[in-house]
């Protein structure tokens, strides 16, 4: 069963330390997981220096991140979307129950298999994104569903553009369970499942395998914007934006857009891959130039807000996510890092936007 590689986030360590724990993040264990480490803004998780960690009223903190820099950024505790743990000693008046010695291999390793723990919900949609990609050409229209032992599991609607997940559901149930497509109607999604986007499935599987799976037209073919992908924008990078715009103004080749971005191609690829699993994409110049004026205004949409959890496009999420186990399935407005510059009115400091 393929494994996900997930983003880890180290806030505030010493360049020794983030050293010594890269090297240990990186190694790989037999069925588990990969982590790499990650801009920590767009991380799964994060690890924060308890030494660079300060109180800043009730439920804030300040980070003092790069370590030894003037650069600090706030988290606020009711914000934080992601699991976390601090590096002892913790900061004076901080309590927390999610603490680890930095300078022990096997703490780290456990503190790693904790956040393994806690993302199952983002792992299991990666499972059925990895599947879906085997499958998909065996399925291509209708409705699936997917038994453990005669228990559903997952419901996937290819029509509809639709997932609905088991919320207790783990990789391996989604990897053992018998895809039966169904007959007649469609067949609803039950309420108590979590209801995602089959595009924002595939993106969460896109952004994380080690796989090469670029359909090949997209490596032979003109490609064009389709749309904004419909996730939260927050997932979009720099490149999904200057990739996206430098398509509306021309469509183009892969090798095209490597000259015309001056971008390595295994980089430009994969930002390929991914808005192509998020529904962004396609090689077919008459379904592009039917979608292009929407594509256009969603596009102009993004540009001015950045901070918006969902693209112009994309509809307002169903009630069942916020059944999830994890708030991972859930879209902040901010990222809960921010960062903050002294304010010359006072000997504190000044929060700025995100």
């Amino acid at each position: 069963m393929e494994q996900p590689t997930l983003r880890l986030g180290l806030l505030g360590f010493s360049e020794p330390d983030t050293e010594r724990l890269q090297g240990w993040v990186a190694q790989q264990q037999p069925g588990w997981p990969q982590w790499t480490v990650f801009d920590p803004h767009g991380a799964d998780a994060w690890m924060i220096c308890g030494n660079s960690a300060e109180v800043l009223g009730r439920d804030a903190l300040v980070i003092r991140h790069p370590f030894g820099s003037d650069q600090r950024l706030t988290l606020n505790r009711a914000e934080v979307d992601r699991p976390l743990a601090f590096s002892t000693p913790l900061p004076d008046g901080f309590a927390s129950g999610e603490f680890f010695d930095a300078a022990d291999e096997a703490g780290v390793r456990q503190r790693l298999q904790r956040f393994e723990a806690w993302l199952r919900p983002l792992r299991t949609q990666f499972a059925l994104g990895s599947l879906l990609v085997d499958r998909m050409h065996a399925f291509p229209r209708g409705v699936i569903r997917l038994l453990l032992d005669d228990r559903l599991v997952a419901v996937i609607d290819m029509d509809r553009a639709l997932v609905g997940l088991h919320t207790p559901a783990r990789p391996v149930d989604l990897n053992q369970a018998t895809w039966v497509p169904g007959k007649g109607a469609a067949i609803d999604i039950p309420a108590s499942f979590m209801r995602l986007s089959l595009h924002r499935v595939m993106w969460t599987f896109a952004v994380r395998t080690a796989r090469d799976v670029l359909p090949p037209r997209y490596r032979e073919r003109v490609i064009h914007l389709r749309r904004v992908p419909r996730v939260p924008a927050r997932w979009l990078d720099e490149l999904h934006l200057r990739l996206m715009r430098e398509l509306m103004v021309r469509p183009a080749t892969l090798d095209e857009l490597v000259v015309r971005l001056a971008m390595p191609g295994p980089l430009l690829e994969r930002s390929v891959t991914e808005l192509y699993f998020g529904g962004g994409l396609t090689t077919d110049p008459d379904s592009a130039r039917r979608a292009e004026h929407a594509a256009r205004r969603a596009l102009i949409a993004l540009h001015f807000d950045r901070n918006s959890p969902e693209t112009a496009v994309q509809s307002r999420p169903d009630s069942s996510d916020l059944a999830a186990l994890s708030s991972m399935l859930q879209d902040s407005r901010h990222s809960p890092l921010r960062p903050v510059e002294p304010d010359p009115r006072s000997s504190g400091f000044a929060m700025l936007p995100y």
